[in-house]
């Protein structure tokens, strides 16, 4: 009988080249650099997201403490944010009152009023960023947003 050893050893290189390597490398950085935008823009669009739903928490807070405390209640609108409140960077807001044609940077020191009976004032946000819009109108009765729009 003969002994065969467990250790096989194939004939051939084994193993990958240094330029194997490289050229792996290389297409593995092309296609993170190709999704790295669409990365960014997600980030993006995702605190954009997360600012309106802050807003409408503010909102609704606001409304609730109008109607428990008896008295009317306000929140401050700036273009870079709500009742001191900043928008993420890169974010500004606009708004479109009950008698406003159209979408505008709010005035200095313009107030969103909420009165004792829960009823605010109509109004439209839109926070911008680059080519992002969101736009949400808000419903006077209730302080709820009732149209999104991107």
């Amino acid at each position: 009988m003969k002994a065969t050893s467990v250790n096989k050893v194939f004939p051939g290189p084994g193993g990958f080249t240094l330029l194997e390597i490289i050229i792996a490398l290389t297409l593995v950085a092309i296609l993170v650099s190709a999704s790295l935008p669409y990365l960014f823009d997600s980030f993006a669009a995702s605190a954009g997201d997360r600012a309106m739903e802050s807003i409408t928490t503010m909102a609704q807070e606001a409304r609730r403490q109008a109607i428990e405390s008896g008295e009317s209640r306000h929140l401050t609108v700036s273009s870079s944010g709500l009742d001191g409140e900043s928008l993420p960077a890169g974010w500004a807001l606009e708004i479109k009152g009950l008698n406003d044609s159209k979408l505008h940077p709010p005035a200095r020191d313009q107030v969103w009023e909420f009165s004792s009976e829960g009823v605010c004032q109509p109004l439209s946000l839109r926070l911008i960023n680059g080519d992002r819009k969101i736009i949400t109108t808000f419903d006077a009765l209730t302080a709820q947003p009732v149209h999104d729009e991107e």
